[in-house]
């Protein structure tokens, strides 16, 4: 598998795009967008007081190193690199490149990521505030990404996906340490994390959007209807910025389920949920992991059902996706799922906050909220379960200080050691730590480049004189 599958999916994605933001909790064997392995723009000024663009050259490619460019000649990596890109761009056949001796010794990718996910400790997977690594990655925009070279995967030979539902926290929480992150390489290609009311909600104002990702994918055409969305917001009429998610949520029941019933009445019936994709590799991964998750399965069902005061009686159960559709099916509907709280809050005349967050690898509760919090109408989570990353869309009725709320809850995230945002990235919304600040500055001294972002000063210069 190729660079384009790196984590995280969306609409007309870009690769720079996931580097700059650390993006990709999906693939849980890949780990996040990140390389040391690219090609990127600096503004800064020179010893002469001159502002100017500093291009620099970490590809690690046999004829597109600084070093095989001769001053003045004319020539340089960007101008080469268009060059090559705009004939395969035109559909001429090019010799692939190679990776120079010292370009094999630069990270392409996190190599580490699939041992640092296993274990269990009080340390957070990925967050938004990692300083580590080529100035590139985790950027948010304070340097201009060119072009990035990635490690490729292997593909898996064959893949199984299963919707398992679960009684309890406990039971879902071990799961994962036991079955999902046993050991660095038996993981499962994916491991995505649902609760009731995320189920419920995608239900209730997912399903046209799920069909709509299902059937024409995400890419040009699913981008020209986001456009076209888009554009319908911004007319110059009050209802405008309201229509389309009210339109979605009212004819939403008129369509049929967008995922089979065999797998929607469990995420009715269970408040917790996983979507679990395994794949083989060619030395037994996929029969290894399908023979921990039946033993556990019934070392905890047998452990229920001689335990009758369990909850409900309930067991754990799972349940296979037999065909690519189903398969499909359940990515679209996952997919979805911040696409359908908008809609939700906007059709049910509520109001919302959403935040991504890493917690502790070791964490295994729900964060709880503060005492002072509003009680909320909904609370969806959903996450990327094998890594600890969260998302979760908070609805509230209308007249709550949502600010506050959200406020409030970013702190208990940071009281239980969590780290927030995991993958979105700080924006104008969110304070960076001081050495990521501290980071960005160094990138972008005269505050060109994305000013503001991280709590930082949108002054030139930071303010500073």
């Amino acid at each position: 598998e190729w660079s384009e599958i790196l984590g995280s999916t969306f609409l007309n994605p870009t690769t720079a795009a996931g580097v700059a933001f650390g993006s990709g909790g999906t693939l849980l064997r890949k780990g996040p967008a990140r390389t040391d392995r690219a090609l990127y723009c600096k503004v800064s000024r020179n010893k002469w007081g001159e502002n100017v663009v500093e291009v620099v050259n970490t590809l690690g490619i046999e004829g597109l190193q600084d070093s095989d460019f001769q001053d003045h000649s004319g020539e340089d990596p960007v101008q080469k690199l268009d060059i090559y890109a705009n004939d395969v761009r035109q559909g001429y056949r090019r010799t692939m490149a190679k990776s120079s001796k010292s370009g094999l010794q630069i990270k392409a990718s996190d190599t580490d990521y699939q041992n640092k996910v296993c274990q269990y400790t009080k340390d957070v997977s990925r967050h938004n505030s990692d300083t580590t690594g080529e100035d590139c990655n985790r950027s948010e925009g304070k340097v201009l990404i060119l072009a990035t070279v990635h490690d490729t995967f292997q593909a898996p030979s064959k893949k199984r996906m299963f919707w398992v539902s679960f009684p309890d926290m406990e039971a879902t929480a071990a799961f994962r340490r036991e079955v999902c992150l046993d050991n660095p390489t038996d993981l499962p290609i994916s491991c995505e994390y649902l609760d009731r009311d995320s189920v419920d909600i995608i239900d209730r104002s997912g399903r046209i959007a799920t069909y709509l990702i299902r059937y024409l994918g995400t890419g040009d055409i699913m981008g020209y209807l986001w456009n076209v969305k888009t554009a319908i917001g911004e007319l110059p009429f009050s209802w405008a910025p309201l229509f389309c998610d009210k339109f979605l949520h009212t004819f939403n029941n008129w369509v049929p389920e967008a995922i089979p019933s065999k797998f929607l009445d469990k995420g009715r019936e269970y408040d917790h949920n996983c979507m679990v994709a395994v794949g083989e590799f060619g030395d037994g991964t996929m029969d290894r992991f399908m023979e921990r998750m039946d033993s556990f399965i019934k070392k905890y069902n047998d452990k229920a059902l001689a335990n009758q005061s369990s909850e409900g009686g309930k067991m754990i159960t799972f349940v296979e996706a037999d065909s690519p559709a189903d398969v499909t099916a359940l990515n679209a509907f996952r997919f979805v799922a911040a696409l359908a709280f908008k809609t939700y809050v906007i059709g049910e005349d509520l109001q919302g906050i959403s935040v991504d967050y890493g917690l502790p690898k070791n964490y295994e509760q729900v964060p709880p909220l503060v005492d002072s919090a509003i009680k909320p109408v909904k609370r969806m989570r959903y996450s990327h379960f094998g890594c600890n990353v969260i998302h979760e869309d908070i609805a509230y009725a209308l007249g709550v200080d949502t600010h506050k709320e959200h406020v409030a809850f970013k702190h208990a995230v940071d009281q239980i050691g969590g780290k927030l945002p995991a993958e979105h990235g700080h924006g104008t919304e969110y304070n960076a730590p001081q050495d990521t600040q501290k980071r960005w500055m160094n990138m972008d001294p005269l505050n060109v480049m994305n000013p503001g972002i991280g709590g930082l000063s949108y002054l030139p210069k930071y303010g500073q004189k």
